[in-house]
């Protein structure tokens, strides 16, 4: 009798265990596709603002093709230069201002310096609009 009775208990405990820990991992699956979710809608985000800018800078389907090379050009550097680890902070910031030198002037020659500086400008507005809701 003693060993039926502890055999239940030592069942039952097992059971609550691994009934506790499954809900745990549900929280994390939550609140991972929350995040994605989030990440999506930033990105969504980012292109209705950037296809806004080409509109009132008035960017040409040719022109727009260039700019998004130049931007995705862009990201990539910008994501090889967070990532690495044997640069320090002030090295860092050093090539990214040199290579956002070399982007704008990039930029300048796929759309000329009227339309650059109205994707510019419409580019700074939509960043503080954004900043402005953020606080």
């Amino acid at each position: 009798m003693k060993h039926l009775l502890s055999t239940i208990i030592v069942l039952g405990l097992t059971c609550t265990s691994a009934v506790a820990q499954e809900k745990e991992s549900a929280k994390v699956v939550t609140e991972v596709s929350a995040t994605l979710k989030s990440k999506e809608s930033v990105k969504d985000k980012k292109e209705a603002d950037l296809v806004a800018a080409f509109k009132a800078a008035g960017v040409t389907a040719e022109e727009e093709q260039k700019v998004r090379a130049i931007l995705a050009e862009s990201a990539a550097f910008y994501k090889t230069l967070k990532a690495d680890a044997s640069l320090d902070e002030e090295a860092k910031k050093a090539r990214s201002k040199e290579y956002s030198t070399v982007r704008n002037n990039n930029l300048k020659a796929a759309l000329g310096e009227d339309k650059y500086k109205a994707f510019k400008q419409i580019q700074k507005e939509q960043k503080e609009a954004a900043e402005a809701t953020k606080q």
